[in-house]
């Protein structure tokens, strides 16, 4: 599968509503979510590479934080919660759009090329990138005034950029110093953290050697998160025709399960009561909807070898897991609190970039080894492709500003409302018939949706 829009955010006033909040909370405890517990810590020597950087502060006056009240901190969580889910329908709109053409395109045109198709629709996420720095520069509200030649803008939206990789660094140091020692005072490390996220991010002045390291730190994030989302993606679109569509993204959804399990591992959330019915009910419509379709099948599959590949079902699942491993290491690797929305823009723009410059060697190794024959697609299917391509550049925009917004969980189980949505577009484009699993499965799913968007809301 595959991550748009004008985004009318106002980063950098974002951005101090949101870390102000976490400046108090112990260090790695994400706002909004129950990612990480309290833990007493010893303290240690653990001067950080690049150090926090002092010459912001100092320099700007008006960057001094301001304390937020309990009624000011529930409303920009409210007002945060909003304009994800909001976010999170276009999500659901796009994904739908893309699954639909995306069969299209591999079965009734015949072109049954995935790598390709994934290559080609994961590279044009490079247009991202220019779209958020045109935004950031030259139509946000909060781009400063006196920029006036493109130097100044490219360095304006590179000091953004390195601010939120800054925080990314120095939370990754804190994550290692955390696993290595016990009773740090969690006032140190929130004092850490305030340093870097409670001050005007475009006033911050790196040295050359911190610019540096934190250039390798963003290229080395982006080709892991590239190359982590590459291998799931590949396996959705090669299930296409291994499976019908029903079933495909019924299991796919099941990556919120995934994504619960390695949050609770990784992100150390609670085990939550009302977020483990979300997920069961979740799952529970999952299993009718596959079950039922089985039972439902005409014997006739898109190849038309067999009804339902057993292989591809089982890939399916595979690439469900690894899609809520992915969403999870997004969450903690790859989600500042410095400018979040602008840097997963960017994020999605330099994935597109690492794509196209470096992952279009599967091409002639799979075609080398008789996997995936290379053939160029005619001007009809490609247009489709491109198509393809712009709706996963919308979706996985979106949902990576969902996650970093809320929560790996609440983006997860959001998404599962595309599974009833996929059976009824199939029904009116298609003419497939929607049984009673279908109906069943789809308010199930949409029962836990609820019930975890009421868990967000209390929290």
């Amino acid at each position: 599968m595959s991550r748009s829009g004008t985004r009318k955010t106002r980063d950098s006033a974002a951005s101090l509503n949101q870390t102000q909040p976490a400046a108090a909370a112990p260090a790695g405890q994400t706002t909004g979510t129950n990612n990480c517990s309290s833990q007493s810590r010893s303290q240690r020597d653990t001067t950080p590479l690049v150090p926090q950087n002092s010459t912001a502060r100092n320099s700007h006056p008006e960057a001094i934080p301001i304390e937020d009240g309990p009624d000011d901190r529930h409303h920009a969580d409210a007002k945060r919660f909003r304009m994800a889910s909001i976010i999170l329908f276009v999500c659901i709109l796009s994904f739908v759009m893309q699954t639909e053409l995306t069969k299209f395109v591999q079965t009734s045109m015949g072109y049954h090329k995935p790598y390709f198709i994934l290559y080609i629709s994961h590279s044009f996420w490079a247009i991202a990138l220019p779209a958020q720095f045109i935004y950031t520069t030259y139509i946000s509200p909060s781009a400063p005034t006196s920029l006036s030649s493109l130097h100044e803008r490219i360095d304006y939206f590179a000091r953004l950029i390195r601010q939120s990789t800054s925080d990314l660094y120095h939370r990754k140091a804190e994550y290692i110093m955390v696993n290595t020692s016990e009773s740090t005072s969690s006032s140190t490390l929130a004092s850490n953290f305030q340093s870097t996220a409670s001050f005007s991010s475009a006033t911050t002045v790196f040295t050359s050697r911190e610019k540096s390291v934190l250039s390798k730190y963003l290229f080395w994030l982006t080709f892991g998160m590239t190359t982590l989302f590459m291998v799931p993606s590949y396996l959705w679109y090669a299930c296409v025709a291994m499976t019908s569509m029903a079933n495909l993204t019924a299991i796919y959804n099941t990556a919120c399960f995934f994504a619960y399990l390695f949050s609770i591992l990784l992100l150390r959330e609670k085990i939550v009561a009302n977020k483990v019915l979300a997920v069961f009910l979740s799952l529970l419509g999952v299993a009718v909807i596959s079950l039922t379709s089985r039972d439902a099948g005409d014997g006739k599959s898109v190849t038309g070898k067999q009804s339902f590949s057993m292989a591809g079902d089982v890939l399916a699942l595979i690439g469900a897991a690894l899609y809520g491993f992915e969403e999870v290491v997004y969450k903690k690797y790859a989600s500042p609190k410095v400018t979040p929305v602008t840097f997963a823009n960017t994020m999605t723009g330099l994935m597109g970039v690492v794509t196209f410059t470096m992952l279009w060697v599967p091409i002639p190794l799979f075609h080398w080894m008789g996997h995936e024959i290379m053939e160029l697609p005619t001007l009809k299917e490609f247009l489709s492709i491109l198509m393809i391509a712009t709706l996963g550049l919308i979706y996985n925009g979106c949902f990576m500003i969902v996650v970093s917004q809320t929560s790996p969980v609440f983006a997860a189980v959001g998404v599962m409302a595309t599974i009833p949505l996929v059976a009824l577009t199939d029904w009116v484009l298609f003419n497939e018939s929607v049984g009673w699993g279908n109906i069943l499965g789809g308010l199930s799913i949409l029962a836990g949706f609820a019930i975890l968007v009421r868990e967000n809301r209390k929290r």
